[in-house]
C-alpha cells in the first residue's frame, strides 16, 4: 500500500490555526510533521504551496488540495480517507 502524505501549508496560516490542525492530525494518527504513522502508511510534513489568503488553511491529503479545512473537516477528512 503506498504512503498516503498529508501536508500542511503554512503560507498564510497564523500560528493558532495551525498548532489547532496539528493537533488534530495528531489525535488521529499520532503523528507530527516529519513523522510517519505506525502502520507506515501516512506521513505528515509542511508545505510553502503559495495559498491565496481566502482559501488558507489549505491540506493537501493524498496529493489532493483541500481549502478553508477547520479541525473538523480535517478530521472528517482522514477518517473518509481511511488514514486512521
Amino acid at each position: 500500500m503506498p504512503v498516503t502524505r498529508i501536508e500542511l501549508c503554512i503560507n498564510e496560516l497564523d500560528p493558532e490555526r495551525r498548532e489547532a490542525l496539528l493537533e488534530t492530525v495528531w489525535n488521529e494518527l499520532r503523528i507530527s510533521p516529519g513523522m510517519t504513522s505506525s502502520d507506515g502508511n501516512t506521513e505528515l510534513a509542511f508545505s510553502r504551496e503559495p495559498v491565496a489568503p481566502e482559501d488558507a488553511p489549505r491540506v493537501n491529503i493524498g496529493g489532493l488540495p483541500y481549502d478553508r479545512v477547520t479541525p473538523e473537516r480535517l478530521s472528517t477528512l482522514l477518517r473518509r480517507r481511511g488514514t486512521r
